[in-house]
């Protein structure tokens, strides 16, 4: 056949497809060389660009037909093309119908442009495009990144940041663009470079609500309640929470926590079942305690520690009421406690007072319960606790006139301080020889009135004063005293102290001073996951339909089809 036929051949072949406007383009064979060289006017170069080509354009035609979203035009060219005519404007057309499509869309199409080497791109969009598609982290000068108003989504700048390990040198506009879409993870991974703060307040521009009670967990723990804790299921907050509020910190599943990731396996004792243990005045803690708490709460913990030499601590240390326990433990007093010093100190001097008219120190109990009468400004139960132990050392030493004028100084009505009176006044109409004994043998034996311990008491402190016949005589004395006030139910000639032990208790109170402030939520996303990296590679790929060119660039003019 020679020349001339061929290109009859041709021209018939074209009219034919002209008459028949609607038929597709057969898929299955490959175009000739005149149909390689009409799609040079497109910008498409080669047997396989032309293939992928009529792939992107079937697939573009279809999709936006169903749908009637792009412009007529658009689809007419795209369409023309696919009939064998392409033209210059099929890069303008394509940018035409991607504009109303999916982003999905205009991703598989840069896709497309680079692997068929296609000309449509700005020489910048080229670059960056190149710079996407490449499977190994390349370096894209600086002039030829986008800026930011070209960077609408901040997805460039993401990708750039995330296969170069520059996620902290990103800005706080270019954040902001990125948090609306980005993956979790990747707003983690930003979280963990410190380029989004809680002053960014990420959690306002998330779609998805269950991401904004992650998010404040994230990094602001401080707007998070108990409810959403819960909800989250942040293990470590619940226990503190717990820990605060009193309530039993073992309620706290462990293995809800190791689940977690919030807590060690290694079996030791954590941070809070040591605070319990220190909130109950086990100074065994305090070692354990200045390895698991910040600098500068051990510092605190030491400033407690170290104030029990002299018993003076500072002022925020005397007003958490949930280290008395701990101070009290470590505090033991060498003389008498000034009451008026703080609540504390109130408290420390009436317990020390009773505890020396348990251990029979009379001398160090009365210079102890003078401060405290002489304290007008305490609480009135401790005034009232004062007057009484008054009233019994002075019954001690049978001033009875001075043990009722104590016992009328205590202004509420007590039962106990009731009884104390009629047993003054029943001893005072007794003979002095037919008088008993004044002092409560429970009180002897170091016990509240009527302890239901006694006897134990009673035996270990026989088995420590074995050899001392004074005291073995005093005990014994005790001892019978108590036996018949049992057999007899009557307990009538027993000044009773105290009047409510509650006045002598120290407060259960959490040591909130010592409590860390809560830290954030650990993150539960997998850090620089390939599919978070991918989703934001495909984010860039969208934002370059704006450098597609209106006409494909002709960087050669004489360039050589090759099938």
């Amino acid at each position: 056949m020679s020349r001339a036929d061929m290109v009859d051949a041709w021209r018939e072949r074209r009219r034919a497809r002209r008459l028949r406007p609607e038929a597709a383009v057969s898929q299955t064979g490959d175009p000739d060389g005149f149909a390689l060289r009409r799609w040079r006017r497109a910008g498409v170069f080669g047997t396989d660009a032309v293939r992928r080509v009529e792939r992107l354009l079937t697939d573009l035609v279809n999709a936006r037909s169903a749908e009637g979203t792009a412009p007529d035009w658009a689809l007419q060219v795209l369409t023309q093309c696919l009939h064998g005519d392409p033209v210059a404007q099929l890069p303008s057309a394509v940018r035409a119908v991607l504009e109303r499509g999916e982003p999905d869309d205009v991703a598989s199409a840069m896709v497309v442009v680079h692997e068929a080497g296609l000309p449509w791109l700005t020489l910048p969009g080229q670059a960056r495009l190149e710079h996407l598609m490449s499977p190994e982290p390349t370096a894209v000068p600086r002039e030829i990144r986008p800026t930011l108003s070209e960077d609408a989504s901040g997805a460039f700048a993401a990708q750039y940041a995330l296969r170069h390990d520059g996620l902290a040198g990103l800005s706080p506009a270019v954040c902001a663009r990125i948090l609306p879409w980005a993956p979790m993870g990747v707003v983690d991974d930003l979280i963990d470079a410190g380029v989004i703060t809680s002053d960014a307040e990420p959690w306002s521009v998330r779609p998805d609500a269950g991401e904004h009670d992650y998010l404040r967990a994230r990094i602001a723990p401080e707007q998070v309640d108990r409810g959403t804790a819960e909800a989250l299921g942040w293990q470590e907050y619940l226990r503190r929470r717990r820990f605060l509020d009193g309530e039993d910190i073992d309620g706290v599943s462990e293995e809800g926590a190791n689940l977690a990731g919030e807590t060690g396996d290694d079996g030791e004792e954590d941070l809070y079942g040591l605070l319990q243990r220190a909130a109950e005045g086990d100074t065994g803690a305090i070692k354990g305690l200045e390895y698991v708490l910040p600098r500068h709460l051990v510092i605190r913990l030491r400033q407690v520690r170290d104030g029990a030499l002299t018993g003076n601590w500072p002022t925020d240390i005397l007003a958490d009421r949930g280290l008395w326990r701990l101070m009290s433990a470590l505090w033991e007093p060498k003389a008498a406690v000034a009451p008026r010093r703080s609540a504390f100190h109130a408290l420390a001097a009436l317990r020390h007072a009773y505890d020396s008219i348990c251990a029979g120190e009379l001398r160090r109990a009365r210079a102890q319960v003078e401060l405290l009468v002489e304290h007008e400004q305490g609480e009135q139960r401790h005034t009232a606790e004062a007057w009484n132990m008054s009233a019994y050392l002075a019954l001690l030493d049978e001033n009875l006139d001075g043990a009722l004028a104590a016992l009328d100084r205590i202004a509420e009505d007590y039962p106990r301080a009731e009884h104390n009176r009629d047993l003054l006044g029943r001893r005072r109409a007794r003979a002095r020889n037919d008088r008993p004994h004044p002092s409560n043998p429970y009180l002897e034996l170091g016990l509240p009135h009527q302890s239901p311990v006694w006897k134990q008491r009673y035996r270990d402190l026989r088995r420590e004063f074995a050899d001392d016949r004074e005291e073995a005589a005093r005990l014994n004395r005790a001892m019978r005293r108590i036996q018949q006030a049992e057999l007899q139910e009557d307990w009538s000639d027993f000044f009773v102290l105290p009047l409510d032990e509650e006045a002598f208790r120290l407060p259960d109170d959490p040591p909130v001073t010592l409590v860390p402030p809560v830290e954030p939520m650990p993150r539960r996303t997998m850090p620089d996951n390939p599919d978070d990296v991918e989703i934001v590679r495909r984010r860039a790929l969208t934002d370059l339909l704006p450098t597609l060119l209106n006409a494909p660039r002709r960087p050669d003019h004489q360039h050589r089809t090759t099938s």
